[in-house]
């Protein structure tokens, strides 16, 4: 126990291992199990919405949750750690290239495109979101603060009990912790870059 939980430490401390990296290996285990969200919630004794902001990255599982994930899944806790190697100190991601991160996909039909997949070592995480005709996803929070930057389109983004117009140029920082959506209100896509803060 006391060798995966120096590991878990360490991996977070020089960030060769992120937020995404788990939840993507959490996600990909479950599936390949055929365990449904509440299977494995139950199973690990968390709700089933804890367990999902964990898969969509917005919560970073404690050494304890990763211990029950890993027993649930019969994987070793080590295996949840494993992450994308680049050596290089940057990422170039080319017009249309960014890899597709299924995030509340399909039931929200946002879809994520990670612009810097490849790096390790980071403090930030930005994506192109792509948010479909009339498209609203259920309101979340995050861990650490939150950049959005409306591209194209026009959004309606809810912080709390506040409504936010944006239209294309609008930008918007704020406290992820705070619950927050938003909501497409034209015919045609909206294109946002979105960039979160990583925080261990």
């Amino acid at each position: 126990m006391l060798r995966y939980s120096a590991l878990f430490y360490l991996r977070l401390q020089d960030n060769t291992v992120g937020t995404m990296d788990i939840a993507l290996n959490i996600k990909k285990m479950r599936e390949a199990k055929g365990f449904t969200l509440e299977a494995l919630a139950k199973k690990t004794r968390v709700t089933r919405g804890f367990l999902s902001q964990v898969e969509n990255f917005r919560a970073l599982p404690s050494i304890p949750l990763l211990y029950q994930l890993a027993g649930a899944l019969e994987v070793e806790p080590s295996a949840l750690l494993t992450a994308v190697k680049q050596d290089s100190r940057f990422v170039l991601t080319k017009k249309g290239c960014g890899e597709i991160i299924e995030r509340e996909y399909p039931e929200s039909g946002y879809v994520y495109h990670a612009l810097a997949r490849g790096k390790n070592s980071k403090t930030m995480e930005p994506f192109l979101l792509k948010i479909p005709p009339h498209a609203a996803r259920k309101s979340v929070v995050t861990n650490g603060d939150e950049f959005v930057y409306l591209l194209t389109g026009s959004v309606n983004f809810y912080l709390g009990e506040k409504k936010i117009c944006l239209a294309a140029g609008d930008s918007l920082y704020f406290e992820g912790e705070i619950p927050h959506y938003s909501r497409n209100i034209s015919s045609r896509p909206a294109v946002m870059l979105v960039v979160y803060s990583i925080t261990y």
